[in-house]
């Protein structure tokens, strides 16, 4: 429990404390998933609003090994955004910036919901019909998104790193989708136009 303390002190100072939840009645929302099934109460759920908090609050987790979930709007059908054990979550909501949308290509804060994606008149920007769920989610819960251009991702060890797909080589972007967050946590996502048929 003093690791924990120690966690949730560090990450009032990296976030703020309004961006830090503690009291189990709040804590009590985000037991749940898409399914409705309840995992164990966190021990805080952090709301970084950058990168460099993702980054800062990763590191923190790996030194003081506090085990932590990534979590975007909840819509996991797998369990993929429940706590795990004694560990916090870092829920990415506050991350929902659209960063700059430039001809065929649209970059985005993983926080942003498939819902708010501008409209796209003579095609997609991910080939899904959901809008419950966030572009991270999406990306991390789904093999075979071959539209991303790049992404800003924090490892498990904290480092902040920048892939970009569009150079010739080994498709480190492609292995990212599907990874259900073992790769990193995607903090912006750059991607595609997806003519439809």
């Amino acid at each position: 429990m003093e690791a924990a303390a120690e966690l949730i002190a560090r990450a009032r100072l990296i976030c703020g404390e309004q961006h830090v939840l503690t009291n189990p009645t709040v804590l009590s929302t985000y037991r749940s998933d898409g399914m409705r099934r309840n995992g164990p109460l966190p021990a805080a759920a952090i709301l970084p609003g950058s990168a460099p908090e993702i980054a800062n609050l990763v590191s923190a987790c790996a030194t003081s090994g506090i085990p932590y979930t990534t979590r975007g709007a909840g819509t996991s059908q797998d369990g993929g955004a429940l706590a795990v054990g004694n560990g916090v979550l870092l829920v990415l909501s506050r991350l929902r910036r659209i960063i700059s949308e430039a001809g065929s290509e649209l970059t985005v804060e993983a926080g942003v919901p498939l819902a708010a994606l501008p409209h796209l008149g003579a095609g997609t920007w991910l080939d899904t019909t959901d809008v419950l769920g966030t572009v991270g989610g999406y990306v991390a819960g789904t093999t075979g998104v071959g539209n991303i251009s790049a992404l800003q991702l924090v490892r498990p060890d904290g480092t902040l790193v920048e892939l970009d797909g569009r150079f010739p080589g080994y498709d480190v972007v492609g292995a990212f989708p599907g990874s259900r967050g073992s790769a990193g946590i995607a903090v912006t996502v750059t991607l595609r136009a997806i003519p439809r048929p």
